[in-house]
Order: C-alpha cells, then sequence, then structure tokens
C-alpha cells in the first residue's frame, strides 16, 4: 500500500540513493542539505511502501512572496513512475502544504505534466521571475492569496541549482 509521509532522519540514506541516482549524482542531495543548513526547508515527503523509499518531494520557502513556497524536488523510482506515484506524491503532499498554511506554490517543470495537477503559467508580465519563465507555475492552496504576484525570490540554494 502507498503510504505518504513526512520525511524522518532514518530516510536520509534512501533518499540519497533515490536522489543520486534520477539526477545523476549528488548535487540534488546537497541542495536538500543545504536548504535545511539555511533553514529554507518548509517540508519534506516520502512516498513508501513497506520499509521501502520509492520517492520524495520538497518544498522550500521563497523569500518573496511570504507564505509561498517552491516545489524545489521531486524524485520517484522509475518502476513507480509508471504507476503515476510522482503524480500522487504531489498531490498528497500539497494537502500537507495547505494544512501548513502555505499560500501558493511555485514549480519549474513541464506545464504538460503540472497543469493537470491543478498549476497554472506565471507570466513575466505579471511577475518578476529570475529563471524559467516559459516552465514556472503557480497552485494556490488559499482562496483569500492575493494573485497579484510582484517579485519571486527564491532561497538562495535552489536559485544556484536552477542556473547550473
Amino acid at each position: 500500500m502507498i503510504r505518504i509521509r513526512r520525511h524522518e532522519p532514518g530516510d536520509d540514506l534512501a533518499v540519497s540513493v533515490l536522489l543520486d541516482g534520477q539526477f545523476e549524482g549528488a548535487g540534488m542531495y546537497q541542495l536538500v542539505q543545504q536548504l535545511r543548513r539555511d533553514g529554507d526547508m518548509a517540508l519534506e515527503c516520502v512516498a513508501s511502501e513497506g520499509d521501502d523509499v520509492y520517492g520524495y518531494l520538497v518544498f522550500s520557502h521563497l523569500k518573496s512572496p511570504e507564505n509561498w513556497w517552491c516545489l524545489a524536488v521531486v524524485a520517484v523510482s522509475s518502476a513507480w513512475r509508471q504507476k503515476d506515484a510522482d503524480a500522487y506524491l504531489i498531490r498528497q503532499s500539497l494537502e500537507l502544504a495547505r494544512k501548513q498554511a502555505a499560500q501558493a506554490v511555485l514549480v519549474l517543470g513541464d506545464p504538460a505534466f503540472y497543469t493537470p495537477l491543478g498549476f497554472a503559467p506565471v507570466s513575466r508580465r505579471e511577475a518578476i521571475l529570475p529563471f524559467g519563465e516559459e516552465r514556472t507555475q503557480v497552485l494556490y492552496l488559499d482562496e483569500n492569496t492575493p494573485q497579484e504576484l510582484r517579485r519571486v525570490i527564491y532561497p538562495d540554494a535552489v536559485g544556484r541549482a536552477a542556473r547550473t
């Protein structure tokens, strides 16, 4: 049975192996560690079945706008991705983000994948986006969130990773 839960310290080895395999090197796990050190981690979730971790997701706090999060990392083992576990992990994690009072979530990613999950494009005409205009999308989690987006400031670790 698929279980989505918050990350626990005992998950680190499995998460490291998953990220190293999915992203061909230690760079993504180093990003996760930097987000933790900098205090920019908003929420970490794992997808597991029994004792096996097959998915991992990270939300980081944006520096601006306040109470907005960034979907910084999503990784699901290839066998589980074929079962749409990545979309399930994201949907369930968004519910946890909503419960933690995140007002909105930005993602840099393929619109064909994220639009069916409720994300919508953000245009540069509406906001100052540091990178990925054509792939930057937003999902409002709180209906009272002002939808005037002026300037997006990512955590330093996310900004550095996106530029490389």
